[in-house]
């Protein structure tokens, strides 16, 4: 399996990014907007329509990340066993409106890699992915370079402590996340994060951060807006 040729397959086309919310699906939309065209932001909810399903975001922040990119945002829920069937009927809907491609910010993790090249494949789009076999230190140290910001928001209290929820990514918590012995792009499940600002945000987002949640083995910090 190759997805190197990304370029390709979003160059000069209409895309459509899904988007997590955290930092790499951002880094990936950052390299496609380069040379492609942005038409919105397609993020899948648990099935409460409430927060996001990757990263336990709430719907408010998400459409406010939206807002201070300055892209529309579609959103869908399901269930665990709907997910896949919900997420192509979204693809087959932005094929009919002229979307071309779906931008993902997976890096190496072949399952994720073939799922959506094959939910692409069933709604004949193209499928892109700009930070496919990146290394991961580089990947998260240019997500820095570029001044973007972004806190952790979750983390698997199996490998971290909850002191990690709320730190904004930077060099120096690069260093501390390596003494812990984690991947630092959290690819292995040891955090999540949001994205406040950016060179793609026509405005920071500045949420407060409340309470917080444990769940099946995760802590989670609650942003409200």
């Amino acid at each position: 399996m190759s997805f190197e040729n990304w370029r390709d397959n979003v160059n000069c086309s209409k895309f459509v990014c899904s988007w997590s919310g955290g930092k790499d699906s951002c880094l990936a939309l950052y390299r496609a907007t380069r040379i492609g065209q942005p038409v919105k932001l397609f993020t899948m909810l648990n099935e409460t329509g409430v927060k996001s399903r990757s990263h336990g975001l709430s719907l408010p922040f998400v459409q406010l990340q939206a807002e201070a990119l300055g892209l529309p945002i579609e959103m869908r829920s399901a269930t665990w066993d709907a997910y896949e069937a919900e997420f192509v009927t979204a693809l087959c809907h932005f094929k009919r409106e002229g979307v071309q491609a779906v931008v993902f910010g997976d890096i190496d993790l072949e399952e994720h890699g073939l799922w959506e090249e094959k939910v692409c494949n069933a709604a004949d789009l193209k499928h892109s992915l700009p930070l496919w076999k990146n290394d991961r230190r580089e990947l998260v140290t240019e997500f820095i370079s570029l001044g973007f910001k972004a806190v952790i928001v979750a983390i698997n209290k199996k490998m971290l402590n909850s002191k990690f929820l709320g730190r904004v990514l930077s060099m120096s918590l690069l260093e501390e996340l390596e003494q812990q012995g984690v991947d630092l792009c959290g690819e292995n499940g040891e955090f999540h994060t949001a994205v406040l600002d950016g060179p793609i945000f026509r405005r920071p987002v500045t949420p407060k951060f409340g309470e917080v949640l444990t769940h099946q083995g995760y802590s989670f910090l609650t942003l409200t807006v």
